[in-house]
């Protein structure tokens, strides 16, 4: 019985290591954007936004860029136009608001503001 008992005990151990191992891996690869802090404006770009906008460019429409000149032409330079665009998107930018929440979408705009003060760099 005891013998039964220890090798019943080690195989808790390892598959409590196992477990423990996949949990790590999967928090460390499969982090989700909803778990950024709000100073995590970039990961958040990177993870929704810059598959059409590298660098503040628009794979999509060449014109509608993030950059401050193309901006301020469109309207969109300052918050609240820039949370209204990513919550509800517009002709072929979708909207994020089932991806992002209001802290989430916010902190996505902010970062776009300032990167495009300086010029994405």
């Amino acid at each position: 019985m005891l013998k039964l008992f220890r090798v019943s005990m080690a195989l808790s151990r390892k598959a409590g290591l196992w477990v423990g191992l996949i949990l790590m891996w999967l928090g460390v690869n499969l982090a989700p954007a909803w778990a950024a802090s709000p100073g995590d404006g970039a990961v958040l770009f990177e993870t929704y936004c810059a598959g059409c906008h590298p660098k503040g460019g628009n794979i999509i429409r060449r014109r509608k860029t993030l950059k401050l000149k193309s901006l301020q032409r469109d309207g969109y330079d300052t918050l609240a136009p820039v949370i209204n665009l990513i919550t509800q998107g517009q002709n072929n930018m979708p909207g994020f608001a089932d991806q992002l929440n209001d802290t989430q979408i916010e902190t996505v705009a902010q970062f776009v503001l300032e990167q495009a003060s300086n010029n994405w760099k």
